[in-house]
């Protein structure tokens, strides 16, 4: 989790003009008096206060709030991180309360002082519950919370994209019941706390209807069935993804919310359209309509962006056996290079979560067949169709157009943590562990391979022989460093360890070890110098034995041989030598997977079921007994 910035209301006033109230009137009540507060009795008056909004100010025919002490009555659930943390207190209507709560329907969430704790660190732990209910509801803009103490209540507004704002009342303050009134009658109407947009939700179903505007000063069109798959980073991008796996509305598959960079070099949409443009690509996840969602407080210097997206598909990590993952990962490499090559585009985000896999491949080329001619891995290894690919590559929102906005930074860091390239993160070229080291010879070319691609043999011939070199160079220190293909083929490389270090046969012989290795872990989990480090140990195939699950052998021995190439960086090679060109760390890397996933070489391994159940990854277990 984030770091959650906090800053205070000036006083009572300011926090009532952000309820949108500031001349609410408290209808007179003696029980509501200073004098009755405290701890121990809040939950009680908070309800009978809930029960006059709803009386006075909303229809009596409304549901009724209720606030509830968690510790011996429900839980939560559902929640879409699958967090199993809970509230001491929570706010929800009487219609929800059947069963335990599902994060969805939760209104306030809230945390009671403990002894034993500093005040300071857990009004921080009730901003995470703020945290998590951001998280759970896309439909709201601000979520409500609170912190009691002995001393007095604390009232919290976590604000998407901001951070959590503060107003903290003693119990005997006179202003506390008017305060409390007014909150609630935030919780019941939410006003601009909630985006209007969304127009409701299927509790049943979880399945919120989203009324969209494809264009400015277009109708408006409600789009049913949207259910929530992702949410991230609640006070930084706020970033939510909603899929309907039956879409009628412009093909509406996907929706994608997220605080974007006002001057942002591109727009995720328009990358998509440059993509698509003058035809589709394959494997390549299409642009539906794009809009700016009104937000009730600016977050500086970025705006909410709604994008429609027209297809989904499964996590990477869903992939059931290791050919069929390869066959995946050749495919994103010749994507890759397509993109760069004829849409002058990189994607500088390649990571578990962009990268999806898409079961029925082949009624899903037939249903919508592409214009651009590609060779996937289905098509080399016979196939009858070149074109047919598991691939949906998605989440463009870090990608750039090479040749437009020249005057924008290039040599920033993007990118996923485990995932994105070790020179990008440090914002530099990678200096090898050792002095000299060895530069592998261009790889040999299966037949399939030569056959459909004579033009990239030649670019990049199999005489061309391997080399020891000492670094630093002074030709490498001339160069201009800045995020490439290169780097998104690094990512492609850490996509493949991470499936190979995650997962085991369904069905595997029992042997002495399977579980992951703590230290491969860290390191893969660790900075840029750390997996600097495991690149350098796992290109030396003494080391392959902890790498992946034992019947998986023969996927350890194609990361060690793609981590060779890997250990120098193209940064230090002679302009000269074919291996410091930009495609051909992916031209290196569709060589040495081919054999791997093609018929005449496929093991029993490579075929061996890695799912628990259809679609989900069974995973192995972090070994902490050394």
């Amino acid at each position: 989790m984030s770091y959650i910035e906090e800053k205070s209301f000036c006083d009572a006033n300011e926090f009532l003009v952000s309820l949108d109230l500031p001349n609410y009137q408290l209808p007179r009540r003696a029980a509501w008096s200073a004098e009755n507060w405290s701890d121990e009795n809040f939950i009680h008056l908070a309800n009978d206060i809930a029960k006059d909004v709803r009386n006075r100010v909303k229809n009596a025919n409304d549901h009724l709030l209720v606030f509830m002490d968690t510790e011996h009555n429900k839980t939560l659930k559902e929640h879409i991180t699958g967090t199993m943390c809970r509230p001491d207190i929570i706010a929800a209507f009487d219609c929800d309360l059947q069963g335990d709560i599902a994060w969805s329907c939760v209104r306030l969430v809230g945390e009671k002082a403990s002894a034993g704790g500093s005040s300071k660190d857990q009004v921080k732990h009730a901003n995470t519950y703020l945290y998590y209910l951001l998280l759970a509801r896309p439909d709201l803009h601000i979520a409500q919370g609170l912190f009691t103490s002995k001393s007095g209540i604390i009232f919290l507004l976590g604000i998407g994209g901001i951070g959590v704002q503060t107003l903290s009342v003693t119990w005997n303050d006179e202003t506390l019941p008017r305060l409390l009134h007014a909150f609630i009658y935030r919780l019941y109407d939410p006003a601009h706390f909630a985006d209007g947009t969304y127009i409701e939700m299927d509790k049943s179903s979880g399945a919120y209807t989203i009324c969209i505007t494809p264009s400015q000063g277009s109708v408006p069109m409600i789009c049913l069935g949207f259910c929530h798959i992702y949410a991230g980073n609640p006070f930084s991008t706020r970033t939510h993804v909603l899929s309907n796996a039956k879409p009628t509305v412009l093909a509406l598959a996907v929706i994608k919310e997220q605080l974007c960079q006002d001057r942002r070099r591109f727009d995720e949409l328009e990358i998509l359209q440059k993509v698509h443009q003058p035809v589709r690509v394959p494997g390549v996840v299409q642009g539906v309509y794009g809009e700016v969602v009104t937000t009730p407080q600016s977050v500086e210097g970025r705006c909410k962006r709604r994008l429609g997206l027209s297809e989904s598909g499964l996590p990477f990590t869903s992939i059931p056996t290791p050919r069929k993952m390869l066959e995946t990962l050749f495919d994103l490499l010749e994507v890759l290079r397509y993109l760069y090559s004829e849409r002058n585009v990189l994607h500088c985000d390649i990571s578990s979560g962009n990268v999806l896999y898409v079961e029925n491949s082949s009624s899903r080329t037939s249903l919508n067949p592409p214009s651009v001619l590609l060779h996937f891995a289905k098509g080399l290894l016979g196939g009858n169709n070149s074109q047919e690919t598991s691939l949906l590559l998605v989440d463009f929102d870090h990608a750039e157009h090479l040749y437009s906005k020249m005057d924008g930074d290039r040599t920033g860091r993007t990118g996923t943590r485990i995932f994105i390239a070790r020179a990008v993160e440090q914002g530099g070229p990678v200096k090898p562990t050792r002095t000299t080291n060895y530069v592998p010879e261009v790889p040999q070319s299966p037949e399939c391979y030569a056959l459909a691609h004579k033009d990239r043999i030649e670019k990049f011939p199999a005489q061309t022989e391997g080399y020891t070199i000492s670094l630093p160079t002074a030709v490498g220190q001339s160069q201009v460093w800045r995020h490439n293909l290169g780097h998104d083929a690094e990512s492609v490389f850490w996509l493949l360890v991470y499936w190979a270090v995650l997962v085991q046969p369904e069905r595997h012989p029992k042997v002495l070890k399977t579980d992951i290795d703590p230290i491969l872990w860290s390191s893969l989990l660790g900075n840029h110098k750390r997996r600097r480090g495991l690149i350098s140990t796992i290109s030396v195939e003494d080391w392959l034995t902890d790498l992946t699950h034992p019947e998986y052998q023969p996927l350890a021995e194609l990361i060690s041989q793609l981590a060779a190439f890997l250990v120098v960086d193209s940064y230090w090679l002679p302009v000269s030598d074919v291996r410091n060109q930009p495609e051909y760390l992916i031209e290196a890397f569709q060589l040495a997977a081919v054999p791997q996933s093609s018929v005449r070489s496929t093991t029993r391994q490579l075929e061996m079921d890695a799912a628990g159940r259809e679609g989900e990854v069974k995973r192995r277990r972090l070994d902490m007994d050394g």
